[in-house]
C-alpha cells in the first residue's frame, strides 16, 4: 500500500519506508547551527518548522498503520 503526505509547501511526498522516514526526520530535528548568522538562523527556523510538520504527519501515518494492523 502506497502512503503519501503533503508537506507544508504543498508538495505530495510518497513514503516508501515509514520506519526509516521517521528515523531520518528525527535525526534532522537534532541538527543545529553553531553561531549562526541572522540569515542562517532564519533558514534553520524555517527548516525546523518544515521537519516538525513532516515528523508529525509521519507519526500519524504510523498510528493509522498500527490501528489497521490491530484490527486485522
Amino acid at each position: 500500500m502506497k502512503r503519501y503526505i503533503v508537506d507544508n509547501e504543498g508538495n505530495l511526498l510518497e513514503v516508501t519506508d515509514l520506519k526509516a522516514a521517521i528515523f531520518q526526520v528525527a535525526m534532522y530535528l537534532t541538527y543545529e547551527i553553531k553561531n549562526p548568522t541572522k540569515e542562517e538562523e532564519a533558514f534553520h527556523k524555517k527548516r525546523l518548522s518544515y521537519w516538525k510538520d513532516i515528523y508529525s504527519k509521519l507519526v500519524i501515518l504510523k498510528q493509522d498503520a498500527d490501528k489497521a494492523t490491530a484490527i486485522n
